[in-house]
C-alpha cells in the first residue's frame, strides 16, 4: 500500500512538473517582451538530450540487468520524492525570481539586467541546479547503474551547453555588470562550481 502510493505520488510530481515547465512556456510566448538577440540552438539540444537518455535508459536497464540495484523500498523512495520536490520547486522560486527575464530560449531583452535576489544570491543558474538535482534524483528510479549514468551524462551535457551558451550571451550584453556577478557567484552549487 505505501509503495503504491510513493509510485502515484512520484508519477504525479513528473506529470504536475511537466505540465508546468509547459505552461511556463506558453506564458512566456504569450508576453510581449522585445528581445535584441535570441539564440534558438540550445533550446533544441536540451530536449533531445534529455529525450535522448530518458529513451536510452530502458532498453539499457533491460541489456545490463546485472547492474540493478532496486529502490523499493518507502524510505528511499520517500526520500528521492522530497528531493525531487524540493529541486522542482528550487526552478519554480528561480523562474519566478526572474519575472519577465525568464524565457525558454537564451536572450537579451531591452533593459536587461542581471537578477542577484532570491536562489540568484547563491548561484548564477539556479533554475538548472533545480532541473538537474530532479532529474538526476528521479534517474535513480531507473534501478540500473549504466541506466541512470547516461541519462546524467545527457543532462549534465545538454546544461553544460545551455550554460556556456546564456554565460556568453550575458558576458557581451552585459559586461561588467555581469562579470562581477560571475565572480562573486558559482555557476550551480554554491561555494563549489
Amino acid at each position: 500500500m505505501v509503495h503504491h502510493v510513493i509510485n502515484t505520488a512520484l508519477t504525479l510530481t513528473i506529470w504536475v512538473w511537466a505540465a508546468a515547465e509547459i505552461l511556463l512556456q506558453i506564458r512566456q510566448r504569450t508576453r510581449s517582451a522585445r528581445t535584441e538577440r535570441t539564440e534558438w540552438l540550445s533550446l533544441l539540444i536540451f530536449p533531445v538530450l534529455l529525450g535522448g537518455g530518458i529513451a536510452l535508459a530502458a532498453p539499457l536497464r533491460h541489456a545490463l540487468p546485472g547492474l540493478s540495484y532496486s529502490t523499493n523500498a518507502p524510505p528511499l523512495e520517500v526520500t528521492v520524492l522530497l528531493v525531487a520536490w524540493a529541486a522542482v520547486g528550487l526552478r519554480l522560486w528561480a523562474i519566478v525570481t526572474l519575472g519577465r527575464f525568464f524565457r525558454g530560449t537564451v536572450h537579451i531583452q531591452h533593459g536587461h539586467r542581471v537578477v542577484s535576489s532570491g536562489p540568484y544570491r547563491w548561484v548564477r543558474h539556479p533554475a538548472y541546479t533545480g532541473i538537474l538535482v530532479a532529474g538526476l534524483d528521479l534517474a535513480l528510479l531507473t534501478d540500473n547503474v549504466v541506466s541512470a549514468l547516461v541519462f546524467t551524462a545527457c543532462a549534465l551535457i545538454a546544461v553544460g551547453y545551455r550554460i556556456h551558451v546564456e554565460e556568453r550571451m550575458l558576458l557581451d550584453a552585459l559586461g561588467e555588470e555581469y562579470r562581477s556577478y560571475a565572480t562573486r557567484t558559482r555557476r550551480l552549487i554554491p561555494g563549489i562550481w
